[in-house]
């Protein structure tokens, strides 16, 4: 008979094989974002990559997607 994992253990091994964001946790396993954050927070592999996500609001004159060019010579 095949094994199939239950939901939790699919979403830590999907997670360590493929290292999907938090957005492709949700839409693939029907996860809340703070389940999905915390699949993230826990791969040691993501830790050293990209540091966390601060959630909180653009300070006044950084509007969303706005680029910023500086001169570093």
């Amino acid at each position: 008979p095949v094994v199939v994992p239950n939901k939790s253990e699919q979403t830590h091994l999907s997670h360590e094989f493929f290292h999907q964001n938090a957005k492709a946790l949700i839409r693939q396993f029907s996860l809340s974002k703070e389940q999905a954050r915390n699949i993230i927070a826990a791969c040691p592999n993501c830790q050293q990559l990209a540091p966390a996500v601060h959630v909180g609001v653009n300070p006044r004159g950084l509007p969303v997607l706005e680029l910023w060019q500086t001169d570093v010579t």
